[in-house]
């Protein structure tokens, strides 16, 4: 009953947000995936709250750009006190986008070539060129080249395998620590990322222990349902010292503690 409840709860945010700004085709498109679980969106030009997005057809690029998506992540950035926001697994950059409107600096990362094309075309798009850098690769522990299975329907749900197949397409994996000397950012920046890759959340993590120390101000945002938050908590807690707390059902939040010196 109380999935029941929630569901009827998201979708009247979602259907309001598509209302409001006229866009009757996503609302409908966002009925037909509740029932179906299929996607009969056309790849149109869509307008919400976060900005004006293209998107692709038969794909939920339509329910990625509705603010009621993901919606107690984003109350969660609103409440934070940050300068540069970091997406790690950007997909069509709607939350860079999202946050460039709001005057913050973005950096995306997107290994997936369709969805890094998509948010280049979405950030000049939305005339934010100047606040927000797409780069197109993931991160992890090391630099490589991945196979990843891509999902149709749902992009962001692209992830890495062991071999490839007819259904698969090689990206390019960097290490963070090896990176991100060139983004210019100064030690006292702060800094908030958000971590959604599909199962490589470990990974990541070990290939930025650099870059963690390094800077004073981090808060993450950590999609946890697939690495489990054991092991990220674990494989933070090697390199610094964090606080930790819940942000929604699949997500976890760890801020940075900075010891001061008597």
């Amino acid at each position: 009953m109380n999935y029941i409840f929630n569901r009827i709860k998201v979708y009247t945010l979602y259907f309001y947000e598509y209302i409001r700004y006229g866009e009757f085709n996503a609302a409908i498109n966002a009925v037909l995936y509740m029932l179906t679980r299929k996607s009969y969106s056309a790849g149109n030009r869509i307008t919400t709250s976060m900005g004006v997005f293209d998107t692709r057809q038969g794909t939920l690029d339509f329910q990625y750009i509705n603010y009621a998506y993901e919606i107690e992540i984003k109350h969660f950035i609103e409440k934070q006190d940050f300068e540069v926001f970091f997406d790690i697994g950007a997909c069509l950059g709607e939350y860079c986008i999202w946050l460039a409107h709001k005057g913050y600096r973005c950096l995306a990362f997107e290994p997936v070539h369709e969805s890094y094309h998509m948010i280049n075309k979405n950030i000049i798009l939305n005339n934010v060129k100047d606040k927000v850098s797409a780069y197109n690769y993931g991160l992890g522990s090391k630099h490589s080249i991945e196979h990843f299975q891509l999902n149709k329907i749902n992009p962001g749900a692209s992830k890495r395998v062991e071999k490839g197949n007819g259904n698969t397409q090689k990206f390019e994996i960097n290490a963070l620590d090896d990176v991100y000397e060139t983004f210019g950012l100064h030690q006292n920046t702060k800094i908030l990322m958000k971590i959604d890759v599909e199962g490589m959340e470990v990974e990541m993590i070990k290939g930025a222990k650099k870059f963690f120390q390094y800077y004073k101000n981090i808060t993450l945002i950590i999609e946890e349902k697939l690495s489990g938050e054991s092991e990220i908590v674990n494989s933070l807690n090697q390199i610094c010292d964090f606080e930790y707390g819940s942000v929604d059902k699949f997500n976890i939040y760890a801020k940075k503690v900075v010891k001061h010196q008597l």
